[in-house]
């Protein structure tokens, strides 16, 4: 196969040359792909703002010995919204960094992660305040770890399998999940949470925007849970959490 087309979203980009730029970028018929976009550094490139960072596009593709070409890019949505709002944007970016941590080449899942990452990122740009771009963000995480086989246990104890009725639970981010009030003495690294945080974790695994108001404190506390979970299971140290509790 000389060329192929598929939909992408910008991750990031390296300079290469002169003129050049290598993009990475997750697709969604092959997960992660690493292309040269030729003479993009020209002012009278056609490719231009096509490869900026988190712009989706309609690619085609050639084959190439080392890497592969972008011959054409039709912009699909550069979420453009994102880009007023710094808050938007870190959080967005925080999304990136995840795909571009987490995703893989060739991925078997990669048409679900990039559906998530596109509704993600459209949400987040779409937010009508900070509460429901962090809301979007916090339901990425929850649906992005599940789609890796790292779901969060919301329902059950983790360690008895009991199922979670009674207040005095905890979180355990090593463990994976909610941890029962029996079991909650021996796991030392436990987090404290109540029903109403507990139900905010159901709801954004289940809803794209919030049914009613959400506290800014409950979900910032939301976000701080979930952070310790993703940054267990990442090989990678993740820089972008740092500046959205600056935001927090």
């Amino acid at each position: 196969m000389s060329n192929y087309k598929t939909q992408a979203i910008n991750l990031k980009s390296y300079n290469l040359g002169e003129a050049d730029k290598i993009i990475v970028m997750y697709s969604r018929d092959l997960g992660i792909i690493r292309c040269v976009a030729k003479g993009i550094k020209k002012p009278t490139s056609k490719l231009g703002g096509r490869m900026m960072m988190l712009a989706a596009n309609k690619l085609l593709i050639a084959k190439g010995k080392k890497l592969d070409i972008v011959c054409q890019a039709e912009l699909v949505d550069s979420f453009k919204e994102l880009r007023r709002d710094v808050a938007k944007l870190t959080y967005a970016i925080y999304c990136a960094e995840l795909i571009n941590n987490f995703g893989l080449e060739n991925d078997t899942n990669s048409s679900k992660i990039y559906d998530l990452f596109f509704e993600s990122l459209k949400n987040i740009s779409l937010s009508s305040n900070t509460g429901e771009a962090l809301w979007a963000t916090i339901r990425f995480k929850l649906v992005f770890m599940n789609l890796l086989g790292y779901a969060v246990e919301l329902n059950h104890c983790v360690k008895c399998n009991e199922l979670i009725q009674k207040d005095g639970f905890t979180f355990s981010a090593e463990a994976g999940g909610i941890v029962c009030r029996n079991c909650s003495s021996s796991e030392g690294e436990a987090i404290e949470i109540d029903h109403d945080i507990l139900k905010v974790f159901k709801d954004a695994a289940n809803f794209d925007f919030p049914e009613s108001l959400i506290d800014q404190t409950s979900l910032n506390y939301c976000f701080r849970v979930l952070k310790e979970y993703v940054a267990l299971r990442s090989h990678k140290k993740l820089k972008t959490p740092e500046l959205i509790e600056c935001l927090c």
